[in-house]
């Protein structure tokens, strides 16, 4: 149990720049005149927490500096629609490779 409480604290500062990145995005489309409400807001950030998670995950592995991790995961909650369709089409076409002679 410590370990998983010790695991969820160390993704607090990847959640907050996540959602910071989509409430950056939220308040950049309220500058550029989209609607904004918060049915809108809440869901924006609920999917950038998403795509800055998968950022952080992905990156774990790398030998990437903090500084550009965490750049990229406040990218990653920024532009979380365009992040998540990247992902999956690169996931898809990793599964189809791995998985092509099926039929």
């Amino acid at each position: 149990m410590k370990d998983l409480w010790h695991n969820l604290v160390e993704l607090v500062p990847v959640l907050a720049v996540a959602m910071f990145g989509g409430i950056t995005r939220t308040i950049a489309g309220k500058a550029r005149g989209e609607a904004y409400s918060f049915k809108i807001a809440i869901p924006e950030i609920i999917i950038a927490v998403f795509a800055g998670l998968l950022v952080h995950w992905i990156t774990s592995e790398m030998q990437i500096s903090e500084g550009y991790r965490t750049a990229a995961i406040a990218l990653a909650g920024y532009s979380s629609r365009a992040i998540l369709a990247i992902l999956n089409a690169v996931f898809i076409d990793l599964v189809k490779k791995h998985l092509g002679g099926l039929k």
